[in-house]
């Protein structure tokens, strides 16, 4: 089938859908224009009787090609300034997506019909406020970025404004100029709530002056339908009062030196109030004024009409087509309004120590997150392996880690305050660094992986949270350490889980190896991570140490195992015991209340201490309210397949069990049986952990134990 066969059959396929519609008339008929079926229709509708030109793309039911869900254009300019209607005329609608051409079709037109019913007959109010959409000058772009700075102006308050202009640039093939402007306060001395760091910037930048009239009301056409907007300047006249339009024009004449004027332009802001959430807030719309073609007139009063006045002069506001340009509201509430991390962080101050392949990722999904003050260290500068996988570009080489990651990190908020530290911790006193941080940092991100950070974080007893971050070699996992003792936690956790020395190394000159892992495995792994320390915070729960690591040989899983901590003051043990394990304890004693249950734990044991990584559970036993007495059934054959499994990796480690409505101090009993494991040489483990639980009435409570010279002592 040739096309205009296609055409005469897809229109007639239109003109017979529409027909269907007893409300919808073609009053011109549809005809192939270029790549629309271009036509006009007529709705009588609850009284009311409508035309809109029609145009149905050639390839629908796919959508219109420069939108995501708009596919049939009614369009009809009279009914500009009602709700829901774009600068061109057209209704602005999005039906659902459909690939069926006769459903969409009919069904578009109903929503056009729902359209007149709501907006143009009954006038209907949307719970969010619409912006008002000006008609902008073609063949430019100059836009206008604000905070709110509740400033609570006066109807009729005027004055200046200051800006910085941000960028001023040539746009696609085309050259087209557009300019980025920041405004940064007024001549009150209320600013734009934009960061320190991000002021700085600006101020750095070409910065002017401009003028701002707050009108109160929307600067729209009243007497007409809708909301159409005023688009010439003697429309303007009704919301000007006669002493700012005498001040602009002579500003225009001779006033207003170069500290107004780039380009020749001006501009002048138009406040109003619109709703919010709250009550209202003050919204700006902003005019460009060409210092070539003033839109005031000056005239002369004759005598005998000066009357009282004694006015001799009269400004007059010409037709001059208002040149409107855009402006945009991005406070911090709206800046990160499609998502943010939780106010413990965003409203933090955060110590980010180490700015590589960790830190600079990190640094930059916190800033996305919405976090306003940021500390960057590291000594290091940036070489071209740095690029593969950390968030820098080609032009910071050479230059500091903590200069082009601040650069790159302003560059996505203008909320962010930062600090750089170009030195590594040790160049500073202990003393010094343990007040500084003390008073000024609330949580620590330790991404330097190395063991000196942690030595000095240890030693100043930091206040706030702390989180030491690693990934392993090969992003086989990732490791996040939390609160005191950091130096040995760390121990204990990379000796468990087998961390591979660093294996990459420059195929030439000296250098020291580092760690394998790419773009998008420390990205996944850290990114997870954040997660949950944002879900922590945001649930008021202790941020623990948690291990990620990804299993994908046998199924597409990503592990998150969180340990809380203990340790002994005693002998200085330490216990990692799996907050998975404690959730199965707590199910199967409480399954079995209010007798008692237990069963054995196995897991890693070091020096320093022991990692509890899971349970086994006795299938021999003999129990009551006050007794509890495991047999060997097939616990030893399960303790020996672990052991050889994981070569000895996995061990016992000791006994839990639980005490029904309590107490969770050991009995004789218990004593005596932690003695007797303590001295078989069969089991080869001399300070056996014991964890007696409490269940019943009271929350789940638990306290651990080890064995040590010839006494049970309690962990902490």
């Amino acid at each position: 089938m040739d096309t205009k066969e296609q055409d005469r059959k897809i229109i007639k396929q239109i003109n017979g859908l529409i027909k269907k519609d007893k409300d919808v008339t073609i009053v011109e008929k549809i005809e192939k224009n270029g790549n629309y079926y271009s036509g006009k229709i007529e709705i009588s509708y609850l009284n009311e009787t409508l035309f809109f030109d029609l145009e149905i793309p050639h390839h629908y039911p796919l959508t219109h090609p420069n939108s995501d869900n708009i596919s049939i254009i009614f369009r009809n300019e009279d009914y500009i300034g009602l709700n829901h209607i774009n600068l061109d005329g057209s209704v602005c609608f999005h039906p659902d997506k459909d690939d069926d051409f006769n459903r969409k079709l009919l069904y578009e037109l109903r929503c056009l019909k729902q359209w007149i019913r709501d907006y143009y007959i009954f006038n209907k109010e949307d719970n969010n406020y619409a912006y008002l959409i000006h008609t902008t000058e073609r063949g430019r772009i100059d836009k206008l970025y604000f905070t709110n700075v509740h400033n609570n102006f006066k109807k009729h308050s005027f004055g200046l404004f200051n800006y910085s202009i941000f960028s001023d640039e040539k746009y696609s093939e085309s050259k087209l100029p557009v300019k980025k402007m920041f405004r940064l306060g007024f001549d009150n001395d209320k600013t734009d709530s934009w960061s320190k760091s991000f002021k700085e910037e600006l101020k750095s930048k070409t910065c002017k002056k401009g003028l701002y009239y707050f009108i109160e009301e929307e600067p729209i056409r009243k007497k007409l339908k809708g909301r159409k907007v005023i688009e010439t300047w003697n429309e303007l006249k009704e919301f000007l009062s006669d002493e700012f339009i005498e001040y602009l024009y002579k500003g225009l004449k001779r006033e207003f030196g170069k500290g107004f004027y780039n380009e020749n332009y001006l501009f002048l802001m138009i406040g109003y109030k619109i709703p919010n959430d709250e009550n209202y807030e003050e919204h700006w719309d902003l005019i460009r004024i060409s210092k070539r073609n003033i839109p005031i007139e000056y005239k002369r009063i004759p005598k005998a009409e000066q009357g009282s006045s004694k006015r001799t002069f009269e400004h007059i506001l010409k037709k001059n087509k208002i040149n409107w340009r855009t402006t945009e509201n991005i406070d911090y509430k709206r800046f990160f309004g499609r998502g943010k991390l939780d106010d413990k962080i965003t409203n933090s101050s955060i110590l980010i120590i180490g700015c590589g392949a960790l830190g600079s990722s990190l640094a930059e999904t916190l800033v996305r997150g919405g976090a306003r003050n940021i500390i960057l260290e590291d000594f290091d500068t940036i070489k071209g392996g740095n690029l593969c996988r950390a968030n820098y570009n080609l032009n910071d080489m050479i230059f500091p880690k903590t200069d082009g990651l601040s650069k790159r990190l302003k560059s996505i908020s203008p909320f962010v305050n930062l600090i750089s530290i170009g030195a590594k911790l040790n160049n500073v006193d202990l003393d010094k660094i343990k007040t500084v941080l003390n008073n000024n940092v609330d949580i620590i991100f330790d991404c330097s992986t190395d063991p000196e950070v942690t030595y000095i974080l240890d030693k100043i007893d930091f206040k706030g949270d702390t989180f030491s971050l690693a990934i392993t070699n090969n992003a086989k996992s990732l490791v996040s350490i939390t609160g005191s003792d950091l130096s040995k936690k760390a121990k204990i956790i990379f000796d468990y889980i087998e961390n591979e020395p660093p294996s990459f190394i420059e195929g030439t000159g000296c250098g020291y190896p580092t760690f394998e892992a790419n773009y998008n495995d420390i990205i996944t792994l850290l990114n997870t991570g954040i997660k949950v320390i944002n879900n922590n915070f945001s649930r008021s729960r202790i941020n623990q140490i948690f291990i990620i690591k990804p299993e994908f040989e046998k199924e597409l899983v990503i592990d998150i195992e969180e340990y809380e901590y203990y340790k002994c003051g005693f002998n200085n043990s330490a216990i990692h015991i799996s907050k998975r394990v404690l959730r199965e304890i707590e199910e199967i004693t409480k399954s079995h209340y209010p007798k008692e249950f237990g069963g054995v734990f196995v897991g890693f044991k070091s020096e320093l201490g022991f990692i509890i990584t899971n349970i086994l559970v006795p299938d021999d036993y003999v129990n009551g309210k006050t007794i509890f007495v495991r047999h060997p059934g097939t616990l030893n054959e399960r303790l020996e397949e672990i052991h050889d499994i994981t070569n000895g990796k996995i061990q016992y480690l000791g006994e839990w069990h639980s005490h029904p409505d309590g107490p969770t101090s050991p009995s004789n009993t218990d004593k005596s049986a932690m003695k007797e494991i303590a001295n078989d040489k069969k089991i080869n483990l001399n300070k056996p952990i014991l964890m007696i639980v409490e269940i019943g009435g009271l929350p789940f409570d638990k306290d651990l134990y080890i064995y040590d010279n010839k006494r049970l002592r309690k962990y902490e």
